[in-house]
């Protein structure tokens, strides 16, 4: 009797087993899922966009739980993922992104092949054909390096892009875009290669840059992508005796702020090719002494002589410097609220120099920083071009002077001025900030000085 007790126990625990199975799997039966339709919407796309996946998938006898796919070139798996599944019945509707890998064919046949499972491991398959992948055709493409140069890499042999006759660092960070904005950022609405997991690939807003090396040289000047192979050719050269280049700039802190400098004679009317970062279009090369022929080359206007070059990779400006400038080859003004011109705003140079903005100028000479150079452009005639008021304050007081001794100050009631009326004062030449004085917009203006009728034009200068 006791024996057949424990039968029944051990009957009735079984049996709520598979009640709980019941409960959660549905009824304990053998069966598959069954695909009743699947297709892939466009038929003909082009490699790097997204296609939409639709399929109905039913199990009459267990829930699913699983939809598996792949997509295939001949045996190259391209890319492969899983949608989850529940219950006995799924209608899917799924984008899946189909990337362009190295050395992808174009106008291949395409496989998607795709297993459904259920929670008992019952699975069928099914395989959708008659998918065709394009590769990208691009017009042109675009080389954007991290520091701003933006270089047309145009269509060559053998699906690559290029050009030649450039001016780059031997090392740079890049992507590569087919879209720019009007500004010249790149647009992520079209194709962008940038680096996946150490190799060119495409990528999204969120990708990283690529690094390239050429080594054993000054400059790269030719560029070339490859956009069957995710290569790059890179060819470099070395500087000759016009050139100017960074590689031989050294590096000089001056009011907390860090400045390459190279000290070499430079020749009136004469023009130098720049490299690297030199030659980045957002560079402002002080216009009282460069003339900017293009992105890559500038004409010294000054006179012959030995000057130190600075340039700012923060304000991105180039200026120059001699030793004891003064009357009659210069005016040199000193006091608040004057800089060599930047487009470099406030708020991005004190982001990195805390406190500094766009003016630099104090009461003094200690430094290229304290005051700034107006260049005689004609006897008795001065021009200097500077950003002024302060963006922070619209405050301006500074004195222009024939050397660093002080020497002949020139008072602002010893002229008449004409153009833009920023100027009063009698003594120093002031923008005001009172309450009853007129806005002075902080712009880049450009002051001429003449000493043999005393006047003073001043124009503002988009640079």
């Amino acid at each position: 009797m006791k024996h057949i007790y424990n039968i029944l126990i051990i009957t009735g625990i079984i049996a709520l087993l598979f009640i709980s199975c019941d409960e959660e799997y549905g009824p304990r039966k053998e069966s598959v899922p069954e695909f009743k339709s699947a297709a892939v919407s466009p038929t003909t796309f082009t490699f790097g966009d997204s296609v939409t996946l639709t399929a109905s998938i039913i199990d009459p006898a267990t829930n699913l739980s699983e939809l598996l796919y792949e997509v295939a070139d001949g045996g190259r798996v391209i890319t492969s993922g899983s949608i989850p599944l529940d219950g006995d019945t799924a209608n899917i509707t799924a984008s899946i992104y189909i990337p362009l890998l190295k050395d992808q064919a174009n106008g291949v046949q395409l496989k998607f092949n795709l297993i459904a499972r259920n929670v008992l491991k019952g699975m069928t398959s099914h395989t959708i054909e008659g998918i065709t992948g394009n590769r990208p055709q691009y017009a042109q493409l675009y080389l954007v390096t991290d520091n701003g140069t933006v270089i047309t890499l145009l269509p060559g042999d053998n699906n690559s892009f290029g050009n030649e006759g450039l001016t780059l660092d031997p090392s740079f960070n890049f992507k590569i875009a087919e879209k720019l904005h009007a500004d010249k950022s790149i647009d992520y609405s079209g194709d962008v290669y940038g680096n996946v997991n150490g190799k060119l690939g495409l990528i999204t807003e969120n990708g990283e840059s690529v690094f390239v090396f050429t080594p054993n040289v000054d400059y790269t000047k030719e560029f070339v992508f490859n956009n069957l192979t995710f290569s790059v050719t890179a060819v470099g050269d070395n500087l000759g005796a016009d050139d100017i280049s960074l590689s031989s700039f050294g590096s000089q802190d001056i009011e907390n702020e860090t400045f390459h400098t190279l000290t070499r004679t430079l020749e009136n009317n004469k023009t130098y090719t720049v490299f690297g970062a030199l030659g980045d279009s957002q560079n402002i090369y002080n216009p009282d002494f460069f003339e900017r022929v293009s992105e890559s080359s500038v004409k010294f206007l000054g006179k012959t002589g030995e000057y130190t070059i600075y340039f700012n990779p923060v304000r991105k400006n180039v200026f120059v410097g001699t030793e004891n400038p003064s009357y009659p080859d210069y005016l040199l003004a000193c006091g608040w609220g004057l800089g060599y011109p930047t487009n470099v705003t406030s708020e991005e140079i004190g982001a990195v120099y805390s406190g500094h903005g766009r003016t630099h100028t104090s009461w003094g000479f200690g430094n290229v920083l304290n005051y700034v150079l107006l260049r005689q452009i004609s006897e008795g005639v001065y021009q200097g071009t500077f950003y002024t008021p302060g963006d922070h304050d619209r405050y301006a007081g500074f004195k222009p002077f024939e050397n660093t001794g002080w020497g002949n100050e020139k008072k602002a009631g010893d002229f008449t001025f004409t153009g833009e009326q920023i100027i009063s004062g009698d003594n120093d030449w002031t923008i005001a900030n009172g309450e009853n004085d007129p806005v002075v917009e902080p712009a880049n203006y450009r002051f001429t000085i003449n000493l043999n009728t005393n006047t003073v034009n001043i124009e503002k200068i988009i640079l």
